[in-house]
């Protein structure tokens, strides 16, 4: 994806949490509102029309509640996905670290500075947060930084070097630069806009079928419409929480990064 093209689902998901909240609140309270209206403008009408409103108001409410558990499940999935890609990537580099130890000086403390580099990037690429300039920038040192990690490997590959090393940091530092855009992959893996667009659609007619059965009943049931408007809105909003990486307040955070960062102490420095 582009960093000057923004798509859809790419608007979408930078558009900012309080508008979508208030979109979602008076789309659904403009549904019911119509709807008991209308329902109580039929109060007259017969009990089979009635029947046949709350019953579809009904089957609406269990087809909006199957595509709620599907999506809520989907975004679930994708959120331990990001985290399970930041605890595998600080166990690449701390491994990557540890073998670096297995070298002489100076190509020990030249790979083993450029990886606590890479994972200043790395937890940086995590804080960056909305900030897609502050993204961009993470990824690009991180790129940088990979190069230099790759530069010190070759080095490494000397006269008289053990194979069993120089293959086992070779592989380290393949598994390090394959994480990285296993993460960025992982970042821009969100559930499409359109799916938002259904389910907000559905749980529209299906508040506006049940406030028409309300309305004509004459049960004064505005206050269950609205309550049941509210606790569609966050469950929408929870799933979309889940679903922004970097942008939502349930965020995967960086902390076996930040782990792995303390770990990286030279033997002798204060």
């Amino acid at each position: 994806m582009g960093d000057n093209v923004v798509s859809f689902d790419m608007a979408f998901y930078l558009t900012d949490y309080r508008l979508i909240t208030l979109m979602m609140l008076g789309l659904l309270a403009l549904s019911g509102e119509i709807g008991f209206r209308l329902g109580s403008r039929r109060r007259d009408s017969e009990d089979s029309l009635r029947s046949l409103m709350s019953g579809t108001g009904a089957a609406m409410l269990g087809l909006l509640g199957l595509l709620l558990g599907f999506t809520l499940a989907m975004a679930v999935s994708r959120w331990d996905a990001r985290r399970d890609v930041i605890v595998d990537e600080a166990n690449a580099i701390g491994t990557l670290w540890l073998r670096a130890g297995l070298l002489e000086e100076p190509l020990r403390g030249d790979l083993q500075g450029a990886l606590r580099s890479y994972t200043d990037a790395r937890i940086a690429l995590g804080g960056s947060r909305g900030d897609r300039a502050a993204l961009r920038a993470a990824r690009s040192e991180s790129e940088s930084l990979q190069a230099s990690i790759w530069s010190e490997v070759a080095r490494a590959n000397q006269p008289g070097r053990s194979p069993a090393i120089l293959s086992s940091l070779i592989t380290s530092a393949n598994e390090v630069i394959d994480i990285h855009e296993l993460r960025l992959a992982s970042i821009e893996n969100f559930l499409p806009a359109p799916l938002f667009s259904l389910l907000l659609m559905v749980a529209a007619v299906a508040t506006g079928f049940l406030a028409w059965a309300f309305g004509a009943a004459n049960q004064g049931g505005r206050a269950a419409i609205v309550g049941l408007g509210l606790l569609i809105a966050a469950v929408l909003l929870l799933i979309m929480d889940l679903n922004r990486p970097q942008r939502g307040w349930i965020d995967v955070g960086v902390e076996s990064l930040e782990r792995v960062r303390v770990t990286m102490v030279v033997p002798g420095s204060s």
